[in-house]
């Protein structure tokens, strides 16, 4: 592998690492919130129509479709010589506000519509920024592998962030006022981040950088091009494997109302409870994954995978509370690993020193979360959500067909 003669030391790395942690901390956090308790806020406090509810997703969601834009425009347009920091930078502060916002709102519907909308538009721009910014400043495979480590730490600490929350405030989940406190004391946890952005580094000058090209596709090369003559078939069918991968997002919404029905108020409060410990397994999960990584494809471990997880998803709908909470961390982690490395196989493919072929893939995912959120909440109103988890685990299952087609 050729290093650029200016390469900086690697200890600049670290300020972007706990940059990632508290980045993704807060943005795994307000999507907890919105697909784990506001159902419940929205179902079985404020009984808010839920044809209203999927259009209102259905607009907010449409923002996420804007990814390859986004990704073009960091791309094209430098700001003050820098390709992505003071992206991150801007999108992370106005993220902040509209978070702050969008959770003093929560009682008008329509406000919340118009935060949730603008949330999602600067946290779209605040993800495809930080992307890049790891696909262009990561010389190796290794560099990547570690990048994407450190955002799933702060995933899992920001997963577990709303739960602990909400065991230690929601006493009566009809309270009005307990919901309030609940999402003004999270924004505790944007200080952090509001402290560790002005310092997110872009040292290293994207041109200077000679990327091994065994690990990057680069369809810039007119070798690489030889070699791969259906480059776009390839795209293509991994652009349709991730749509249907993270089709599972069908039964988000209605998930937490089903099982606070499913098995009551204080069996829903102790999974609650249980779920606060989960995030020292969900690093856990992402400690491992990055170990198989070393071992063995991402492509590999992603068909042994889905299918367990699939499977896991059809035995929620039949087993008993004890079962379901193993099935249910099970599940989660296998999806941790699982995630980690569709990022580091969807990495993979890069043009020169531009994303936009890695968001254009991606986008994909987030069209899957526009179609199938919005409809799981449509189809909650219609059918049970038993049914509902079902379909979305035959979907998740079909996901792998594209994937074995790609010979790479």
């Amino acid at each position: 592998m050729f290093k650029s003669k200016n390469l900086e030391p690697k200890s600049y790395l670290k300020v972007n690492y706990v940059s990632y942690i508290f980045i993704y901390l807060n943005y795994t956090s307000i999507f907890v919130f919105l697909n784990n308790y506001f159902p419940i806020l929205f179902f079985d406090v404020l009984d808010i129509n839920r044809f209203l509810l999927a259009f209102m997703q259905f607009l907010a969601y449409s923002v996420l479709l804007l990814r390859p834009a986004f990704a073009f425009i960091t791309d094209k347009y430098k700001i003050k010589g820098y390709q992505r920091r003071y992206y991150i930078i801007f999108s992370g502060y106005i993220f902040v506000l509209f978070y702050i916002l969008m959770g003093l709102s929560f009682s008008n519907i329509f406000l919340f519509g118009v935060f949730l909308f603008l949330i999602f538009l600067s946290s779209t721009m605040l993800d495809v920024s930080t992307k890049s910014l790891i696909i262009d400043i990561s010389e190796t495979k290794e560099e990547r592998k570690y990048a994407f480590f450190f955002i799933a730490f702060g995933q899992a600490i920001g997963n577990s962030i709303p739960l602990f929350l909400f065991v230690v405030l929601i006493n009566d989940i009809h309270s009005i006022n307990s919901w309030y406190a609940l999402f003004i004391s999270s924004f505790i946890f944007l200080i952090p981040l509001l402290s560790i952005l002005p310092f997110i580094s872009e040292k290293r000058q994207i041109e200077s950088l000679f990327i091994e090209s065994s690990e990057i596709f680069d369809f810039s090369n007119p070798n690489n091009l030889a070699n791969y003559p259906n480059f776009k078939k390839i795209l293509a069918l991994v652009c349709i494997f991730v749509f249907f991968a993270f089709s599972d997002v069908i039964f988000a919404f209605p998930f937490f109302p089903f099982l606070l029905t499913k098995f009551g108020p204080i069996k829903f409060n102790l999974f609650n409870f249980i779920l606060t410990f989960y995030f020292l397994i969900n690093i856990l999960s992402s400690a491992i994954g990055t170990f198989i990584i070393k071992r063995t494809s991402p492509k590999k471990i992603i068909l042994i995978l889905i299918p367990i997880i699939g499977s896991i998803y059809i035995l929620y709908t039949i087993v008993d509370f004890p079962i379901f909470i193993i099935l249910y961390f099970m599940g989660c982690s296998l999806a941790t690993i699982t995630n980690l490395n569709i990022s580091v196989y969807v990495m993979k493919f890069k043009k020169a020193n531009k994303s936009i072929y890695f968001h254009l893939i991606a986008s994909f995912k987030n069209l899957s979360i526009f179609i199938f959120l919005p409809l799981g909440t449509l189809l909650s109103n219609i059918i049970n959500t038993e049914f509902i988890i079902i379909i979305g685990a035959i979907i998740l299952n079909l996901s792998i067909i594209p994937l074995t087609l790609i010979k790479l």
